[in-house]
C-alpha cells in the first residue's frame, strides 16, 4: 500500500479498503466473500470517479489562474507540466479499464441484469493475468506501475522538489507484506501470482481499481505541487530579514555607538547576476551574492557591486558603494592567571584581535610549552615547559595576528607541617601529649591556589620520624605516605620526637607527578 505526504479521508478509506481487499483474497471464495467483493469494487469505483474529478477541477482552476497571472513563462511551463502528468496517468488508467473489460468479459461472461454472471471464476482469470508461462498482462501491468512512478520521479522530482520516496511501488508482491510473512506458501509470491492466482473475477476486478485509485493518488500529489509554485514572471521578495548595521564594532570606552536596524526583503527566484569590481559573484539559492576578498592595504578603502534583475520583462540594474578601513591587526592577550606563567600548569589565556571581528579564527603555537584551544573563540591553555620564558604565537586567516611574551616562573613550594585530624596545625612550641597518629601536611601557598586551584594539589609521600631519650636518638623510622600511626612506639615524657619531610609531590592538571623543593623540612616536640 503506497504512502507519502498528509493523506485525505478519502485516501484513507481506499487505503484500508486495500487492506480488506488484501485480507479477503487470502480467504476461501464464498457467495458471501464474493458479494463483499462487488461492493468493495463499487466503492472503489465511486471513488476513483470522485479523484478524477477533484484533478480535473484542480487543473481547470489552475490554467484559469496562470490566464489571470499574464500566462507567464513560468506558468505556462507549469501548465505544460500538469497536462503531461494527466496525459501519462490517464494512460495507465484507461490501460487498467481495458483489462476490467477484459476479465468481465472474457472471464465473468459479460453482465445479465447489470451483474457479472459468473463472478466466482478463477481459472479464466489466471489465463488471461498470468499467461502459460508468466507472460500475462499482470505482468504488464506490474510494468506499466513501476514505469509510472520512476516516470513521475524523473520527470517532477528535481523540478518540485519530490523523491522516489514520494511514490513507493505501486506493484509489491508478498515479499514485504506482514499479512503473509508467516505463510510459506504466501510470502514468496510476486505481485501478478499474489493479485490474480487463484482469484475469482470481482476480486480480481477490485485490485485494478484499487490500483487506479493510488495512480490517481500520485497524479494528485504531483499536482499540488505544480499549482503550489511561483507562476509569476515579476520579482517577488520571499526572503524576509530583520538586519542591523553599526558604523563600527569596535568602539572606545565612552564613546558614541551608532546603529541602524530595517527589514530587508529578497527573491530566492530572482534570476539574479551580480558582479563585484567588474567579477561575477556567485549568487545563493536565497538570492544573496556573497563578497570575499583579502584585505592586503592600510587605510580607507571601498568596492562596488552590481545587481541586475528581470523587472517586468526588462533588465534592471542597481548599484552598490561599500566604503571600510583596513587596520592592522592587534593581539590582546589577558591571562586569567595574570602575569607570569606557571611551569607544568595549566594557565588559562584569553586572546583576541579586534580588528577582525567574526573573521577571528585563531589557531596557536608556543615556544618551551604547549597549546590547548578552548571551547570559547580565542580562549587557549599554555602549559610551560623548562626555560625563562615562552612566546605564544596567534594566527587567523593562515596569517600571525600577534605574539605574546610570558615569563616562566616555578611553582612556589607549599607550607609543611604537622597537622591534626581537621587539617590544622599542630602548635609545637610546646610538649604536647604523643599524637595517636603523626600527620604531615603540604598546604599549597597562598596565592598560588587562589590563581591555579586545579594546580595546587600537594601531598607529602616520605617522612621520617626520629625519638630521642637523655640526649641520644633510640628510633628512626621512614615512613611512605603523609601519616604514621604512633600505637607501636615506646614513648616517655621527655622525649624528643624530631620528623623530617623528605619527599613531596604535586599532581597536576594532566595527573602528572612531580617531586616539589622542599622548604622547612624538619619539625620538632618534646613529648610530656
Amino acid at each position: 500500500m503506497a504512502g507519502g505526504g498528509k493523506q485525505t479521508p478519502r485516501q484513507r478509506m481506499i487505503n484500508m479498503m486495500y487492506l480488506v481487499l488484501t485480507a479477503m483474497l487470502a480467504l476461501q471464495v464464498s457467495s458471501s466473500i464474493i458479494d463483499k467483493f462487488i461492493f468493495l469494487n463499487d466503492s472503489l469505483e465511486r471513488a476513483l470517479g470522485f479523484s478524477r474529478q477533484a484533478s480535473e477541477n484542480a487543473l481547470k482552476k489552475f490554467e484559469e489562474r496562470v490566464k489571470r497571472e499574464g500566462n507567464s513563462a513560468d506558468g505556462l511551463k507549469a501548465v505544460k507540466d500538469a497536462h503531461d502528468l494527466k496525459q501519462k496517468t490517464s494512460d495507465v488508467i484507461s490501460y487498467i479499464d481495458k483489462l476490467k473489460a477484459r476479465l468481465e468479459k472474457e472471464a465473468g461472461g459479460g453482465r445479465e441484469h447489470g451483474v457479472i454472471k459468473d463472478p466466482k471464476e478463477e481459472t479464466k482469470v489466471e489465463r488471461i493475468m498470468l499467461g502459460a508461462s508468466k507472460d500475462g498482462e499482470g505482468y504488464t501491468l506490474k510494468k506499466k506501475l513501476d514505469d509510472y512512478t520512476a516516470w513521475l520521479t524523473n520527470q517532477y522530482g528535481s523540478k518540485y522538489s519530490l523523491t522516489a520516496g514520494d511514490f513507493p511501488p505501486l506493484a509489491l508482491g508478498n515479499e514485504k507484506n506482514k499479512i503473509y510473512e508467516h505463510d510459506l506458501v504466501q510470502k514468496n509470491k510476486g505481485f501478478a501470482e499474489a493479485n490474480f492466482g487463484q482469484t475469482p473475477v470481482v476480486a480480481a476486478m477490485a485490485v485494478l481499481t484499487q490500483k487506479q485509485n493510488e495512480v490517481i493518488r500520485y497524479e494528485q500529489e504531483v499536482l499540488k505541487k505544480i499549482v503550489a509554485g511561483d507562476m509569476g514572471s515579476d520579482l517577488k521578495f520571499d526572503q524576509i530579514r530583520a538586519v542591523a548595521t553599526a558604523d563600527a564594532n569596535i568602539i572606545a570606552l565612552g564613546s558614541e555607538y551608532k546603529a541602524e536596524m530595517f527589514i530587508t526583503a529578497s527573491s530566492s527566484k530572482s534570476g539574479a547576476t551580480m558582479t563585484y569590481n567588474g567579477s561575477s559573484v556567485r549568487v545563493d539559492p536565497d538570492g544573496v551574492g556573497e563578497i570575499k576578498f583579502n584585505a592586503n592595504s592600510v587605510g580607507e578603502q571601498k568596492w562596488t557591486g552590481t545587481i541586475t534583475i528581470k523587472q517586468k520583462g526588462r533588465d534592471t540594474t542597481f548599484k552598490v558603494e561599500k566604503k571600510f578601513t583596513v587596520v592592522e591587526p592587534v593581539l590582546i592577550v589577558k591571562a586569567e592567571a595574570n602575569f607570569p606563567l606557571y611551569r607544568n600548569c595549566a594557565n588559562p589565556l584569553e586572546t583576541a584581535v579586534p580588528a577582525l571581528g567574526a573573521n577571528y579564527k585563531p589557531s596557536f603555537s608556543v615556544t618551551n610549552g604547549s597549546a590547548i584551544p578552548g571551547s570559547k573563540v580565542g580562549s587557549v591553555t599554555i602549559f610551560p615547559d623548562a626555560g625563562p620564558t615562552s612566546k605564544l604565537t596567534v594566527s587567523s586567516g593562515g596569517k600571525v595576528a600577534g605574539t605574546a611574551d610570558f615569563r616562566i616562573m616555578p611553582v612556589p613550594p607549599p607550607d609543611l607541617f604537622i597537622g591534626n585530624a581537621s587539617g590544622g596545625k599542630v602548635n609545637l612550641k610546646e610538649p604536647i601529649p604523643m599524637p595517636p597518629t603523626i600527620r604531615v601536611i603540604a598546604k599549597a601557598d597562598e596565592g598560588f591556589f587562589n590563581t591555579l586551584p586545579k594546580e595546587a594539589n600537594f601531598q607529602v609521600t616520605q617522612f621520617s620520624i626520629r625519638q630521642f631519650r637523655g640526649g641520644r636518638a633510640i628510633e628512626n623510622k621512614v615512613v611512605s605516605g603523609s601519616q604514621f600511626s604512633t600505637s607501636g612506639m615506646s614513648v616517655r615524657p621527655g622525649d624528643g620526637i624530631q620528623v623530617e619531610i623528605m619527599s613531596v609531590t604535586r599532581i597536576n592538571s594532566r595527573g602528572t607527578a612531580e617531586k616539589c623543593p622542599i622548604n622547612a623540612a624538619f619539625h620538632s616536640f618534646f613529648v610530656r
